[in-house]
């Protein structure tokens, strides 16, 4: 997805879904091959402006998407655009930044390196820690098109999503 992607909405939908469901039923997840990961909000969520008279608005230290601010920005109608993640799996753990618009992960920070024995290992023991995050969000936005897509959508999740986001 690009900036000016037409389905870039889904990945700000996903976010919302993302925090939706961290909030009501906790952040354990069940993905593909087994893997089972945790997933919390951090310290940065950004919201877009919902026109072109507003700005952007940031949210950071501490946990931002408890605060009333947060909150109020969800009833008024803000899109999440981006919000830093720590994604858990086992005894390895990840923090990004993702963009819901573009779905790019930035700001990456990776598991501690093991004892690599050489330079070489290191960068392999890296690139396969950048390609195992992205697996995993990968997945966790796999189970949100799933349930994004069942037919029951629109009256099921849909509907319990507006509701929490309209009296949080």
């Amino acid at each position: 997805m690009t900036a000016t992607d037409p389905l870039g909405f889904l990945g700000e939908e996903f976010l919302t879904w993302l925090w939706f469901r961290l909030e009501t039923e906790g952040g354990d997840f069940s993905l593909s091959e087994d893997r089972e990961i945790g997933v919390s909000f951090d310290d940065f969520i950004a919201f877009a402006a919902r026109d072109e008279d507003e700005t952007e608005q940031i949210l950071r230290g501490g946990i931002p998407s408890r605060t009333r601010e947060a909150a109020a920005s969800l009833r008024n109608g803000r899109r999440l655009t981006r919000a830093k993640l720590v994604i858990a799996m086992g005894e390895q753990e990840w923090s990004l930044v993702l963009d819901g618009t573009t779905m790019n992960l930035l700001t990456v920070k990776l598991p501690p390196d093991s004892e690599a024995e050489s330079a070489d290992a290191r960068s392999v023991e890296r690139v396969q820690g950048f390609l195992t995050l992205h697996e995993l969000v990968s997945g966790l936005f796999e189970t949100f098109l799933q349930e994004r897509l069942d037919p029951g959508y629109l009256g099921g999740t849909a509907e319990r999503q507006a509701n929490w986001m309209a009296t949080r």
